[in-house]
């Protein structure tokens, strides 16, 4: 099925694509069903108010990719580039991402269920206001990922790297593990609204 042809509001069903160049390509309210992708090149393409139902994407490149408002049912990402991808209130349901790179990607108000990162870089991922319900970041590293906002719901951080994430007062609801404590010691007491101060009190403060 190579001569499939992609564009705004196409119907893809029951595909298997292969080593397709598809940079830029424009995807808008796309509706793909039962679809494999095996080293496509997405990056920069369009997807936005896309709908993706039993997708699989393996060794793809979808860096700089814009998902504005698409859904996803049964996705999954193996070995993928997001990098600077556009997720902007994007649906994700049921969904799992094995070793993908995330890094610099825009999850502003997404809505995320039942979604695994495997081992995957979110580095300074905006996850703005996001909505996570059941969401696991299993070894994946999420230094200076911005949670500000977010709303967790048996979210799972354990495994994960949390160095310099922003938005830690907004985690209530989210497991973390021991090792986690001391690196966010400092955070979590700002947070919580304590004052942190290294000197000792002088005469004025006693």
């Amino acid at each position: 099925m190579a001569d499939i042809e992609f564009g705004d509001d196409v119907e893809i069903a029951d595909a298997e694509i292969s080593d397709r160049d598809c940079t830029a390509a424009s995807l808008v309210r796309a509706d793909l069903a039962r679809c494999r992708f095996t080293g496509v090149r997405f990056a920069g393409a369009t997807f936005e108010h896309a709908r993706l139902v039993d997708v699989e994407f393996v060794r793809c490149d979808l860096a700089g990719a814009d998902f504005s408002e698409a859904s996803g049912v049964r996705v999954r990402a193996t070995d993928c580039r997001f990098a600077g991808a556009e997720l902007p209130q994007v649906r994700l349901r049921q969904c799992e991402f094995v070793d993908a790179r995330f890094d610099d990607a825009n999850f502003r108000m997404a809505r995320l269920e039942d979604v695994r990162f495997d081992a995957c870089s979110l580095v300074t991922t905006d996850l703005t206001a996001a909505q996570l319900t059941r969401v696991v970041f299993s070894g994946s590293n999420c230094a200076a990922t911005d949670f500000t906002n977010v709303r967790c719901e048996d979210v799972d951080l354990r495994g994960a790297r949390l160095e310099g994430i922003r938005g830690v007062g907004s985690l209530r609801g989210a497991t973390i593990g021991r090792d986690h404590l001391v690196p966010l010691a400092l955070d979590l007491a700002i947070a919580s609204g304590l004052l942190v101060r290294d000197e000792e009190p002088t005469e004025r403060e006693q």
